[in-house]
């Protein structure tokens, strides 16, 4: 389906966002396979990331920004081989990752978040939290930098344990991706007669 529909439905230059939440095993080369909604984690049900990449790869966007959030393990690797570093598909200028940790391990939640920290902090900063500058619009880079704050300081003080999130394809303080507007938030305007 998703090499079929996006380029039907996609207009040129637009801003592509697919988020994932669940779990990703990581294979002994590196390589992420994402785990479908059934569960099922024998490597021949798991979907390769680059399948996605190579479908997203065909279209002709402004940008790419994948968002994962969930349980990330390994496959058992090879008798006496070294773990391969995860591969997120960070290839191509107009890609950019948002991964839920940095570390091997699933991402914190609680009963009163009804999300893991990652997406509870997504969620909150494309509402309107991560708007730092006041000017209305969330962009890219005041959403990343929101969500890593905030993410690594709600484990440490609400969990006690480390999580930060990942930003595969660094963003620069000049990288036009940081100012690609994610949300416009409605202005408030005085209904008050003088």
């Amino acid at each position: 389906m998703l090499s079929n529909w996006p380029p039907l439905h996609t207009a040129k230059q637009a801003v592509v966002i697919v988020y994932c939440s669940g779990q990703a095993r990581v294979a002994p080369s590196g390589d992420i396979l994402l785990v479908p909604h059934n569960g099922r984690t024998a490597t021949g049900h798991l979907y390769p990331l680059k399948n996605m990449e190579s479908a997203l790869a065909k279209l002709k966007t402004k940008q790419i920004l994948f968002i994962f959030d969930g349980l990330v393990t390994r496959l058992p690797p090879k008798a006496h081989a070294k773990p391969a570093v995860p591969q997120w598909g960070v290839e191509g200028e107009n890609k950019i990752r948002l991964i839920g940790g940095e570390k091997l391990q699933q991402g914190l939640e609680d009963s009163r978040h009804h999300h893991g920290l990652f997406t509870y902090y997504l969620l909150r900063g494309l509402r309107g939290e991560a708007d730092t500058n006041r000017d209305n619009d969330v962009t890219l880079g005041e959403l990343t930098g929101y969500v890593r704050q905030k993410v690594a300081w709600a484990a440490k003080a609400q969990f006690n344990q480390e999580q930060g999130p990942l930003l595969a394809t660094p963003l620069k303080p000049d990288d036009p991706a940081t100012s690609l507007v994610l949300t416009a938030l409605p202005s408030l305007t005085s209904s008050e007669a003088p």
